[in-house]
This record gives structure tokens, sequence and C-alpha cells, in this order.
């Protein structure tokens, strides 16, 4: 089925494309960007064929699909391995230029001059025995097709609004595993022990420095805490400014405190405690406002209060917000925010749901399956110690976790390249496709459509002579039978 549905995208475009690779030559363009980040000039080729193959591909079968879509010799197969566990390239300085091409690049959505950045974090079953990082983990996720407790990955990930108010994506950033790394993870210096929470909060601290921006970030409840509050509190830019503010939603059994008038004092008495949950019983303080909802435009209402927040000893801006039936508190630690501005923030948040979903199905960015002998037989619930291992034991775990995340980043940019085709070309790419939609809802199409019309691009039999330089190393390092498979 996968092959027919190939060939009749081979035999339809070829009558359209005519030698000219549109979305192909975009896609090199940005990448040949990327060239000082690679100390050897085969590591670079390699990262080439590497995103345009988790473009390509038709399927999710790790790196083996790779070799297969792009009809690379099977030699392929040991080198590209290697490429994602090698020393010439240093995956921290690649996802910094990403981010700052990113923020060159792409249509930011900003608020009050700062971009918006979303975060969260992704679950991921895992079952091989000697893959570093895996762990049993308590599966939080409302779907009821997923068990309670799971054993894989647990990813935080950490993106950018970008397109404009009724078209955006959240534009994968940098991710990283944030549990069963404990003892590899020797960069966290704010917010004192690393927990899931401060691991994420730094995480985004460290994008909003290589954005250059003041940034606001939006995090589900589980990051309503005093932690991930003070943790970002403490990071400032130059200019002695909060470098990101946090908008969170708040959980219902919290608390605050009265600010006293004329009093910078910060006292927490026991007459000035406000159950947060009992606000919604008065109705009269609330007003109404306009806000835009998963790209509906919507009426709520709502009540902003100041409050003392004692697990961060300041003062909080809270909202309140009745929609229709629904009850429910936001958190933000920006006193200059109005509460429609604080809404609207968070109602972007979940953009990040729908980026993970994209990476995982359409991209197969979490289909990955690296592991090393290195890692020691231990049973389920056993601690591993690091620190009885060999030095070269511990290096191979080590180069095994980095491949591990590389491969998940390198699929977030592949990702995030298709987002760009979309906002940048999106009336060329709909002109090109050739498949069905019910609904076209806008002229900027989905992560999908641009998908199949750079696959159409590839396949075509005029890509025999291609002129862009990644097309001309996969045709260099194809199958001998490559040219009859494009025919």
């Amino acid at each position: 089925m996968k092959l027919y549905y190939i060939l009749i995208i081979i035999a339809k475009q070829n009558s359209i494309i005519k030698g000219v690779f549109i979305m192909i030559s975009i896609i090199e363009s940005v990448i040949s960007e990327f060239r000082s980040c690679f100390s050897r000039e085969a590591a670079f080729s390699w990262f080439s064929i590497v995103i345009f193959g988790l473009i390509i591909r038709f399927d999710h079968h790790g790196i083996c699909s790779i070799i297969r879509w792009l009809m690379l010799d099977p030699a392929c197969y040991d080198p590209m391995l290697r490429f994602f566990r090698a020393s010439s390239w240093d995956s921290e300085e690649l996802m910094s230029h990403w981010i700052r091409t990113a923020v060159s690049r792409y249509p930011l959505i900003t608020f009050g001059g700062r971009p918006l950045l979303i975060g969260d974090g992704i679950k991921i079953t895992k079952e091989s025995s000697k893959m570093p990082g895996v762990k049993s983990l308590h599966q939080d996720s409302e779907n009821s097709g997923k068990g309670e407790y799971i054993r894989g990955h647990h990813f935080g990930y950490a993106g950018i609004l970008v397109g404009r108010p009724e078209k955006s994506f959240c534009l994968p950033l940098h991710g990283q595993i944030h549990e069963g790394v404990g003892a590899r993870r020797h960069d966290i210096k704010i917010g004192g022990d690393p927990t899931i929470v401060t691991r994420m909060a730094n995480l985004v601290i460290r994008t909003a420095e290589d954005t250059g921006f003041p940034c606001y970030v939006a995090l589900d409840a589980y990051f309503s805490t005093g932690p991930a509050f003070l943790t970002f509190k403490e990071a400032v830019n130059e200019k002695g400014e909060q470098s990101v503010h946090l908008i969170t939603r708040a959980k219902n059994n919290y608390v605050g405190y009265l600010v006293p008038e004329n009093s910078s004092e910060k006292k927490f008495q026991e007459k000035d405690k406000v159950s947060l949950a009992k606000v919604f019983g008065f109705s009269e303080w609330f007003g109404e406002t306009e806000v835009m909802i998963s790209g509906n435009l919507r009426t709520v209402r709502y009540f902003t209060w100041d409050l003392f927040w004692k697990p961060v000893r300041d003062i909080i801006r809270f909202v309140f917000i009745i929609d229709g039936d629904d009850r429910y508190i936001l958190m933000c630690s920006d006193l200059t925010l109005s509460g429609g501005q604080i809404i609207t923030i968070y109602c972007y948040r979940p953009k990040v749901e729908n980026m993970f979903r994209t990476l995982k199905h359409l991209i197969g960015g979490f289909c990955y399956h690296f592991w090393t002998k290195a890692f020691p037989d231990v049973g389920r619930g056993e601690k591993i110690w690091l620190c009885r291992l060999s030095e070269t034991e511990r290096k191979k775990f080590d180069l095994t976790l980095e491949a591990i995340e590389r491969f998940v980043n390198l699929s977030g940019i592949a990702l995030g390249l298709l987002q760009y085709l979309s906002l940048t070309r999106g009336s060329e790419v709909l002109e090109k496709y050739e498949g069905w939609l019910r609904t076209a809802s806008s002229d900027c199409p989905s992560e999908g459509v641009v998908r199949s019309v750079i696959q159409a691009e590839f396949l075509s039999s005029s890509c025999k002579v291609p002129a862009d330089r990644t097309l001309r190393m996969i045709r260099g390092r194809g199958r001998e039978t490559s040219s009859d498979l494009a025919a």
C-alpha cells in the first residue's frame, strides 16, 4: 500500500515539478547555516542527510528507515550510527544555533516585546534492558489507553510560539531527558537540588538566554510550585530584569494572603488567608473579556487579584476565570500583565501538546533504539551506581544518552523546517499539493501537507540530476539500483 501511494505521488508530481525543487532548496539554504557547528565536513554531511531523511521517510523504524527511503547504500548504516555519537559536533552548540536561527527567521508572536516559550514533558515507552535512562514512570496522562505506570524515557521540551494569532505553531527548540540522568546532569545550578520542575525551569532559562530576549513561558499546573517560581526569579539578564516570567495554572487547594496597604512587609497572618477556590463565589467581582481560544474568539469572565503566596514569599498575580461551567485559576509572576493578557498567553499552552503529537507521529522523533553493552544488568527497581562502572563503560553510557537526545533534537529541527515552509511558503505548498483536503482551513498548511510536497519533490524522476548539495550527497551514497527505483 505504501509503495502504491508513493507511485501515485510520483506520477502526479512528475508533470508539475519539472526539475524545480523549491522546497528542498529552501531547506538546503537553512541547513547550510549550521556548517560552523561541525568541525568536520563529513559530520555536517551526515547532519544534512539525517535531516532530509527524517522528513522524507515513510515509516519510523529507526535509522533503517532513513537508509531505506533515501535509497542509501546499506554500508551507510554504521557511519550514520557513529554520527550520533561523534565528537566532531556539540549538541548544545548546535541547539543554541538553532534557537538563534528560529529567532531571526521565524515570525515570532510576542507580548509586550517578549516572545512566548512553551514547555512540557512527555513520557515515551521504552523496553530495552540496555538503554540508559529507562525507568518506571508514573503516567499522568488522562488518556485511558495508557497504563498508570510505564517504563521509558521522560523528556522535557521547550518550544517557542511562532506564526500569527489565527495560525500558530509551537516550534521545538530544545529537548532533554529529565529522569534517570541525575548522576549525569551536573549543569543544574539554580533552584537547589535538581528535580523535574527545576530541570524544566533551567532548560527554559537557557533557551531564553539563547534567544537574546526576555521571555514569558507557559507551563501546565504540574509546574505551579514554589521552586519553579523561585528558579525563574533568580535568573536575571544584564539589565537586571527577570529573564523569564512564568504563567501557569494554579491548583484549586492553593491559598494566598492579602497584601497589606502602605506596607512592604510580607506577613502571613491567618486573618489575611484567602482560599482561592472560594473566590468564585463572588460573581459580582468578575468582568468580561474576549480571548482567542483554539482559534475561536470566546467571551470569558475573569477577576484579577494580587496576593502574597507563601511558597515564594512574594506577590503573585492570580487570575480567576469562569468559562461557561469551567472554573480555573492562573498564576503569573509579572505584575504588569493584565488579566486578559495572562489568559491569552496561557491559551497558547496546548500548542506544545500539538507539537509533541506531530513530532511523535509525523516525524517519528521518539522512535529510536540506541543502546550499549556497557549498561549493567539490573532488575526493576534496582539503582544503577555509575561510580561502579569503569571509565570506558561510563563513557559509552554517556555517549548513548547523548545519541538519544541528539536524535530527538534533530527530529525537532526537521519538524521546525516543515513549520518554516508552512509559515513562509504556504500558498506555494498548497499549489503543489496534489492530495485531497476535506477542509482547507487556512492558507497555512499543516506540517503533514508540507512533508508530502517535499517527499514528492525528492521522489520525482527529475531528482536523477539534482542541483542541491544535499541531494547530490544522497545520490552519491545511494545504492546502485537507486536510479532504477527513481525511474
